[in-house]
């Protein structure tokens, strides 16, 4: 088995069929069993060849599996032949000849002699002699799954008309057998997918490292899609491109951090849509014939892609399974056990952040407490102190100079540590969240604490497109404007400032004021450590100063 109609049989599952129990009712009994078992998909169809083998003494059986289409054979599970036949006869069946005549007419055959049929197209070199011949097709349902062939019967003669009647019997037998396991197949599937969604529940919500649950998420969509490469892509603050946060599988380690156009890819296409798609070549153009020149070089060596949004709102990305060049393609049941698991990590991924902000605003919270309690106790009573013992110092002053002096030092050594203390206290603010509002309140806070009580009008412009900074930057940002704002209050003589930051497609503070210009070198030193903040960052400061007035500006690229 197969039938001569084709070049070589199947290289599938392949177990001598065993003596006895040739006919009767214990065979069909057997495959009864099966039928209601609900076993795995691929041991259910080797037990049913192996059943109509033994009942019509067949030296040869296989069951031909037909694409999801019906148009063609996809695979064979087969009994009756070894390894060593396998490999005699070389590269398997394609559905030619007899077979494909009864993929064509799904109806019982009998034969006496396969050489004699019309449709036979003779045997390949190494192939066993093959004479009688008997298919049947196997229906699931009201579709054909597939046709169950029986070649050479062991006794020499052919197959017989009460042997077509059982086989067919055994067929419908079949035909629930394989329900059962499908549906038992696809329990275990949904099971896993389930599973999955649970333990990536568990992890963030029990506070574990976002990166670290994205990469075992794509580790597990891997695995449940039979993938060779599965990821997490976000976008672009400007939504022109997909960044790839996280990869798993061989190769993708040189993915992590490649940024893909929106414009021109099926995976844009994917992105705008917000469904889940099966996609046949993640490298062809999108359906308006253009195509982005990247593409090309990321996706040479994959074929099917499987894709689902993942996230809400501006934090949407995608979670993308990919198989290689001629692999199988992702069926629609992938693509909707994808789509529910990435809905499901959505709604978690959310719960998540929101966790996190309130985690965020509880330390802001203590922070603040913390900041106000030094400020309104500890330095005040500090400062109180400072100020009795600068008045005793002053009142012995003619009589016992050398008292005065150490009290004056014990007054500049309080003084010294209110000034360490207050700089806590503005580190404790510093210290809070990194969002978009946190961002602007400190930097306005900045502005009015070192304008302050001076006689120079501040106008502050915030510009921000980023709900979240990452807490380096805007730990550079607010020191920059500090340094800034603080030099013109201390040497411009300035009546107007104006203080523009910008963080959208780069970061950049832009101070200028109507004052006498830059002052001497003490004051650049300050702005020498701006310009090394600027350089570590990729960016760069520059200043340009007159006699009525100076604009200083501060730029670097935002963080990948």
């Amino acid at each position: 088995m197969p039938p001569p109609d084709d070049p070589a049989p199947p290289p599938v599952g392949s177990t001598a069929a065993s003596q006895g129990d040739a006919r009767g009712v214990p065979t069909l009994t057997a495959a009864l069993r099966a039928a209601a078992s609900g076993s795995h998909l691929e041991a259910t169809l080797h037990d049913i060849v192996q059943a109509a083998v033994r009942h019509v003494d067949a030296s040869y059986g296989a069951l031909g599996v037909l694409t999801a289409d019906g148009l063609r054979l996809d695979r064979f599970v087969i009994v009756g032949m070894d390894d060593d036949d396998r490999e005699r006869i070389g590269r398997p069946p394609e559905g030619h000849g007899i077979l494909g005549l009864l993929v064509a007419e799904p109806t019982t055959l009998r034969l006496d002699d396969l050489g004699e049929h019309a449709a036979s197209l003779g045997f390949p070199p190494g192939h066993p002699p093959m004479r009688s011949f008997l298919g049947v097709p196997v229906r699931v349902g009201e579709a054909v799954f597939g046709n169950l062939y029986l070649t050479e019967k062991r006794t020499g003669g052919p197959f017989t008309p009460a042997d077509a009647e059982v086989v067919q019997a055994l067929a419908g037998v079949a035909g629930m057998a394989i329900e059962n396991a499908r549906l038992a197949q696809q329990a275990e599937i949904r099971r896993r997918w389930a599973q999955a969604a649970t333990e990536m529940a568990t992890a963030l919500l029990s506070g574990a490292d976002p990166e670290a649950v994205l990469r075992a998420v794509s580790t597990r969509v891997s695995a449940l899609t039979n993938a060779d490469v599965a990821g997490v892509l976000a976008p672009s603050p400007d939504r022109s491109t997909l960044t790839i946060l996280t990869a798993v599988g061989e190769g993708a380690d040189d993915l992590e951090g490649v940024r893909v156009p929106l414009a021109g890819t099926q995976l844009g296409e994917a992105y705008e849509t917000g469904a889940a798609r099966v996609i046949d070549d993640i490298g062809a153009a999108p359906v308006d014939g253009t195509r982005a020149a990247v593409v090309e070089e990321l996706t040479e060596g994959y074929g099917p892609a499987l894709v689902a949004s993942l996230g809400t709102g501006g934090n949407r990305g995608l979670l993308v399974s990919l198989r290689s060049a001629g692999s199988p393609p992702f069926c629609p049941n992938e693509r909707d056990l994808l789509q529910t698991f990435a809905a499901q990590a959505s709604v978690v991924l959310e719960l998540a952040h929101s966790q996190q902000r309130a985690r965020r605003l509880q330390v802001q919270a203590d922070r603040e407490r913390i900041a106000r309690d030094l400020h309104d106790h500890v330095v005040q009573r500090i400062f109180a102190t400072a100020l009795s013992l600068d008045r005793l110092g002053r009142s012995v002053e003619s009589d016992r100079a050398d008292v005065a002096a150490a009290l004056s030092q014990r007054v500049e050594d309080l003084h010294g540590t209110i000034a360490r203390i207050r700089s806590s206290i503005f580190e404790l603010h510093e210290a809070s969240d990194a969002s978009e509002a946190a961002f602007r309140s400190r930097l306005a806070e900045v502005v009015r604490s070192v304008t302050d009580g001076h006689d120079v009008r501040p106008d502050l412009r915030i510009r921000c497109d980023h709900d979240e900074l990452p807490p380096d930057l805007v730990a550079d940002l607010v020191a920059v404007v500090r340094e800034l704002v603080t030099n013109v209050v201390r040497h411009a003589r300035a009546r107007r400032l104006t203080v523009a930051v910008d963080v959208r497609e780069s970061a950049r503070v832009v101070v200028t004021d109507d004052g006498a210009g830059l002052p001497p070198v003490t004051v650049r030193s300050g702005l020498a450590n701006l310009a090394d903040r600027a350089e570590r960052r990729g960016g760069a400061l520059r200043c340009t100063s007159s006699p009525s007035g100076t604009e200083i500006r501060w730029t670097a690229p935002m963080p990948a």
